[in-house]
């Protein structure tokens, strides 16, 4: 059974009886500390704000209520922990206490100092604020004698959303197997696999293979190819700027993305970006991808050897666009930085090919 928990300052009694009694209606187990339906653990080191957190840990659902009075418990602990933990809550305000909020707020405005009201009315401003204005979140008025009717509403809709993302999770485990085969995705079936490409809490393999079926069909919004160089998840964003060139198909590709990915590469802890990105600037458009990585740091050694190898293996190419003058102060910036003799000598005859050599041997070379 679904375990809903009322947190709020001790006025919410007021209200006890409409929770309890909606909650019930839908089949739950209200929880509330007035009734003593908290978990709670009595020692020598026995804490209520513990006591607090472990009950919101173990609830569905938590619904803050503000009567008139804040409670210090439920905003300073209650809060934090619903949302560190994930938990669905709702935000229910008195109506009247509200539009005493709405009123104060609009005649203290930062600057303004709140300290010339009465603690309590000063709690509940402040707190308020908190929650629209700092945490973004939505509180709901409800009107005296309308608490009930209001959570219940509330509570539908919240079970409307959790149907709904069970809707899309089904969606999505349907599609799975024919991630392998992108040619038999639907346009439907494409936007489920760029939704799991996205999900940071995906399976790791799950979005590996819809990036990849999203490459083979050449389909990906461009703000999801954006969060997508941005993945927390290494893995993931290394095979984006792999997979780079078919999940940005426009040619020629837009110089703002090729600047944000070496930025990006430039700003990364993780050497196997850059490494990965400079055959594929090079594959997507020669003179952009040159370029782009002229921004390129190349104080690494593995940097320098794959750039020069890379611009070499398109010498034809280079020549046939007149970059030679570009492609140069790109080896020369290699030969500057590099340390590896095996390839510095191919480095400078490629040099001289251009016409811009000999080159100058490089410091301890």
């Amino acid at each position: 059974m679904i375990r809903v928990m009322l947190c709020g300052a001790a006025d919410t009694r007021r209200v006890q009886d409409e929770f309890v009694r909606t909650v019930a209606d839908f089949g739950g187990v209200p929880w509330h500390f007035l009734n003593g339906t908290m978990n709670y653990i009595n020692s020598a080191s026995s804490d209520w704000e513990e006591n607090s957190r472990a009950t919101v840990q173990e609830a569905d659902v938590c619904v803050f209520v503000i009567v008139e009075e804040i409670g210090h418990i439920t905003w300073g602990t209650e809060v934090t922990a619903a949302l560190l933990a994930g938990k669905p809550f709702l935000v229910l305000c008195q109506q009247s206490t509200y539009e005493r909020y709405l009123v104060l707020n609009d005649e203290f405005r930062p600057p303004a100092s709140l300290d010339l009201l009465e603690e309590g009315t000063r709690n509940l401003v402040s707190t308020l604020r908190e929650i629209e204005q700092d945490r973004r979140l939505t509180a709901v008025p409800f009107s005296h004698g309308k608490f009930g009717e209001t959570l219940r509403r509330e509570l539908s809709r919240l079970f409307d959303i959790a149907l709904g993302q069970m809707e899309e999770r089904n969606r999505r485990k349907s599609i799975r197997p024919l991630l392998s085969d992108p040619a038999r995705l639907s346009a439907a079936d494409l936007t489920a696999a760029q939704a799991i490409a996205v999900d940071e809490w995906e399976d790791k393999q799950a979005r590996k293979a819809a990036l990849r079926a999203l490459a083979a069909r050449r389909s990906l919004e461009e703000d999801a190819l954006y969060s997508l160089l941005a993945s927390g998840e290494q893995g993931v964003q290394r095979m984006t700027v792999e997979l780079l060139g078919e999940l940005h198909p426009v040619r020629p590709p837009d110089p703002a993305l090729l600047e944000h990915v070496v930025a990006l590469a430039n700003d990364s802890d993780d050497v196997g970006i850059a490494r990965r990105l400079i055959p594929v600037l090079l594959a997507m458009d020669l003179s952009k991808g040159v370029e782009a990585l002229a921004q390129l740091n190349v104080e690494d050694s593995g940097y320098t050897r794959r750039l020069a190898l890379a611009l070499e293996r398109h010498e034809d190419a280079v020549a046939r666009e007149g970059l030679q003058a570009a492609v140069a102060a790109l080896l020369k910036r290699c030969l500057s930085q590099a340390s590896e003799p095996d390839w510095k000598s191919r480095c400078r005859a490629y040099l001289d090919r251009l016409g811009f050599g000999p080159a100058a041997p490089a410091t301890g070379a």
